[in-house]
């Protein structure tokens, strides 16, 4: 592709709002260009970066038995409600009808379609087990965009579901699609690590998420150094401190501290250590309300939360609710006295106390010496907590956890029968019993993915592409009056199979040199006067300080190796 010709170009320009360095140089590079919040339009530069990270997906799968097939982004609505998932969306699910009133959604996910249609193809155990793969563009109306590329509303989602006929085979399933994915990392030169994860409204009884350690990363990561214990924060898990506990129980009281809301005043206040008093958050649970109590020093953890409750939606009450159920303001809710159809969960801290403290439900008054199942029934004991920084570590239970900012770039979850079930997709077993089928899903977020690598791989000129994902082979750049030699390399690279961006305006040596280093392809070639004295280029790697020169006649071969790519292995570029 001659640059002269290429549909879109580089900018100094980038907007207020780009904050992200990915967002700021695919804009810059003339990579992607905004439609409206949330949607981009992929210009020729970014749609080559986004067909390579396609093509190896593609490969890898197919070396695991993955089939390829496309379903519709536009879903009838009664597949939703079939699998009871038409509300558990929220507001994301973009939803309408059609001029004969059809409900319709836009498609954020594919586990209900593809349901549907294995329970139309397959018909018993021979039919198993199977995989299907879809690359394909989603639609979520998410709430708040950011990062460019790394929170949309549209974006490309490879999306595969297993279908097996017992657990055992879906564990199976669950690995090849594993180290599939883990194939598929490492040819887009991707340093991921491999964290426990929430199943979030996917469902089902497991699941692992792929990330890619970022500052500018949404998700919360905690890791043990000692035994290589890594979480998501919604799901991760780790000891607490326990202390010594008076036997005898003492009389419940009354103290009214007016204004002192915050653990730490208002122990100091009551004359006790932080880990005797108790937090009491009341939250709207699909219309429910309920308490959520844990220890002072710690905070509820609303992911465990909500899948404990198996809710579809989950939040703070307003205020107004916490006053009509507790006839206090907000700040002073507790267990004791609650109405009976408050449903009460207490964290695993909570657990064993004697004589703690706890809010008293009127305002400006705290409870003393409260006790389970003296002063209130006893509540449903569950992990609710956020883990922390420097807990200690759960499963080795030496190390001390630490954290850092990572983006998912995939999620692989075992879903079991949570579809199949709801929507009768079933098969005969040998013995000839109709069964629900055994599911898994995987998904690559395919846009999120191409601003991954960027967001960890530049510098201050520009982006530094992983090799397996360059939108071309060659930054090729004439210089002075090397035109006519520089377009019959051209010509030559191209006969070769190697994919060329060919600088051939009638710019200065500075101004091309800053787009070849902005737009990041790893490897840059010079041509000038100076070089074809010599009979050479000027080879020059983008990750790279130094220049060097490279005789034409060696320089194809240069070029294969650099890729380790052979001339009998060009097609699988």
């Amino acid at each position: 592709m001659k640059y002269s010709k290429l549909f879109g170009k580089t900018s100094k320009e980038v907007p207020n709002d780009a904050t992200a360095v990915s967002h700021q140089l695919l804009l810059r590079g003339g990579f992607i260009q905004q439609v409206t919040s949330g949607i981009y339009q992929f210009l020729p530069l970014g749609f080559r970066v986004l067909q390579k990270i396609d093509r190896i997906i593609r490969e890898e799968f197919a070396r695991s038995g993955v089939q390829d097939l496309l379903m519709p982004a536009v879903h009838p609505a009664s597949l939703w409600e079939e699998s009871g998932r038409i509300n558990k969306m929220g507001g994301i699910l973009a939803r309408f009808e059609n001029d004969k009133g059809q409900a319709f959604v836009l498609a954020p996910t594919h586990e209900e379609t593809v349901t549907d249609l294995a329970r139309r193809c397959i018909r018993s155990y021979k039919d198993l087990p199977v995989i299907v793969n879809q690359n394909q563009f989603k639609f979520r109306n998410e709430l708040r965009v950011q990062g460019g590329l790394l929170r949309t509303r549209e974006f490309i989602m490879q999306d595969a579901y297993s279908f097996d006929t017992d657990q055992a085979g879906l564990d199976e399933s669950y690995q090849v699609m594993r180290k599939a994915y883990q194939r598929v990392f490492d040819r887009v030169g991707a340093k991921y690590f491999i964290v426990q994860a929430d199943s979030g409204a996917m469902g089902g009884s497991g699941s692992e998420e792929f990330m890619l350690p970022a500052e500018v990363g949404e998700d919360t990561i905690l890791e043990c150094k000692s035994c290589q214990y890594t979480a998501n924060r919604e799901a991760a898990v780790s000891e607490f401190e326990t202390y010594p506990q008076e036997k005898t129980l003492k009389p419940m009281q009354e103290v009214v501290a007016p204004g002192l809301i915050g653990v730490e005043p208002l122990a100091k206040h009551l004359k006790l250590e932080v880990h005797q008093t108790t937090k009491t958050l009341l939250f709207q649970a699909d219309g429910q309300v309920v308490a959520a109590m844990i220890r002072g020093e710690f905070e509820v953890n609303e992911v465990k939360l909500k899948n404990h409750l198996k809710c579809t939606n989950l939040s703070l009450a307003s205020p107004e609710t916490v006053r009509k159920v507790t006839q206090a303001e907000v700040g002073y809710a507790g267990p004791v006295n609650l109405p009976k159809n408050v449903r009460v969960v207490a964290d695993l801290t909570t657990c064993d106390r004697t004589n703690f403290e706890a809010g008293g439900n009127k305002t400006n008054v705290h409870l003393v010496n409260v006790n389970f199942d003296r002063d209130f029934p006893l509540p449903e004991f569950v992990d609710i907590r956020n883990a922390r920084e420097g807990d200690r570590c759960f499963a080795c239970k030496k190390g001390k956890l630490t954290t850092f900012h990572a983006i998912e770039i995939g999620h692989i979850f075992k879903l079991g029968t949570r579809y199949s079930e709801s929507m009768k997709a079933q098969f005969t077993g040998k013995d000839g019993q109709r069964k629900p089928l055994i599911m898994g899903c995987y998904g690559i977020g395919i846009t999120r993915l191409m601003a991954a690598a960027i967001e960890t791989s530049h510098d201050e000129k520009g982006i530094l592409w992983p090799k397996g994902i360059r939108p071309f082979d060659v930054h090729l750049v004439a210089l002075g009056k090397s035109g006519q030699e520089a377009d019959a390399l051209y010509q030559k690279l191209q006969e070769e199979g190697i994919e060329v961006l060919y600088d051939d305006r009638d710019e200065g040596a500075g101004a091309k040199f800053a787009d070849a280093d902005l737009i990041g392809i790893p490897l840059r070639l010079v041509i000038s006067e100076r070089t074809l004295k010599n009979s050479a280029v000027e080879w020059k790697e983008r990750a790279e300080k130094e220049a060097k020169e490279i005789k034409l006649d060696d320089l194809i071969k240069t070029i294969q190796s650099f890729y380790a790519v052979s001339s009998a292995g060009k097609a699988a570029k």
